[in-house]
């Protein structure tokens, strides 16, 4: 998941705090996964970081050297790997070091830290000084200052980690049941209103709506509603208007990803292509690739030969760092 280059700084100084660092990354906490993260430039900034479920002992050399091939496509000039799982060490052995040795021969940069994380607990498989790294591990705590700043920093920005990546999958899918039949209904009279007004008046009035909205938007706790939702959802069937918002997104994407987020949740399929288009763009902004593949695969979904959707998945799929993609969309 590229990070976007326009992020607020949150400087990292102990082991535990990137850690703590980890689920914010990724949107979800990690369980029985392989999280790896690519440094750059002289401070190593995090600048992707990518997760995958754990191999087996006959597939760790595949999985090694897929995660060495998407660290070198990042430009990494260092990795950390981060071994989130519930097993624990054996006889001062610890669990998937096969794993965490084919990973430092493939990867073409230094394997900066390895960590296995796991009830409250962290070890290294780099270190064996028993001072900072003891056989029994190093107390993780989840409420220290350097972790309580990092979740702080997070939440004032309006960014949550959810239990697992099932539940961050889940707020991309549309409104089931009574809502779903309310929004058919404001569908149905946004297309009146649509055949009343005309194309160009009808995309005028969204595109003022729209301004409104941003505007609302910018308290996470503002809400939506089915009519706006409909009538925006629609609109953005306009390339124009579309385009517009594309360009917009990217200069404030904090306040886009919450506001696109709701819209996607609201309009149906299958006219649902733009919107999660839209809401694909700016989580890749964000380092979302989650998100932001859940998003297409809906839009794709709803609109197999919509173009923009297949562009973005093209890009997400050879991880275009996010400043490229702003660069084309400019």
């Amino acid at each position: 998941m590229p990070a976007s280059p326009d992020r607020d700084v949150i400087r990292v100084h102990q082991l535990e705090d990137l850690v703590a660092s980890v689920p914010y990354s990724l949107g979800f906490r990690p369980v029985e996964s392989l999280v790896v993260t690519a440094l750059t430039g002289r401070r190593g900034q995090l600048s992707f970081t990518m997760r995958v479920d754990l191999a087996g002992p006959g597939d760790e050399a595949v999985l090694a050297a897929e995660c060495a091939r998407r660290m070198s496509a990042a430009k990494a000039d260092s990795v950390i790997a981060f071994v989130f799982s519930a097993a624990e060490p054996v006889d001062l052995r610890l669990p998937h070091a096969g794993l965490v040795r084919e990973l430092k021969r493939e990867l073409r940069m230094p394997l900066r830290e390895a960590l296995l994380v796991g009830d409250g607990r962290l070890w290294s498989y780099t270190c064996t000084d028993p001072v900072c790294c003891p056989p029994e591990g190093r107390r993780f705590d989840s409420s220290s200052p350097g972790a309580t700043s990092i979740a702080a920093a997070h939440a004032l920005r309006g960014h949550t980690v959810l239990p697992s990546r099932d539940d961050l999958v889940a707020t991309v899918r549309p409104v089931a049941g009574i809502a779903a039949d309310s929004m058919d209904q404001a569908l149905e009279r946004a297309a009146a209103e649509y055949l009343r007004l005309g194309s160009a008046e009808f995309t005028d009035g969204a595109r003022t709506l729209l301004d409104a909205l941003v505007e609302r938007w910018a308290d996470p706790r503002a809400v939506l509603t089915h009519d706006e939702a409909a009538t925006v959802g629609m609109a953005l069937h306009d390339i124009v208007l579309r385009d517009e918002v594309l360009y917009d997104a990217g200069r404030d994407d904090e306040v886009w990803r919450r506001l696109l987020g709701a819209l996607a949740r609201l309009v149906q399929p299958p006219l649902d292509a733009p919107t999660c288009t839209l809401l694909a763009w700016v989580a890749y902004l964000q380092g979302d690739g989650v998100v932001a593949m859940t998003a297409l695969e809906r839009a794709l979904t709803s609109d197999p030969e919509y173009t923009m959707a297949g562009l973005l998945a093209s890009a997400l799929n050879g991880q275009l760092p996010p400043s490229e993609l702003r660069r084309l969309i400019a």
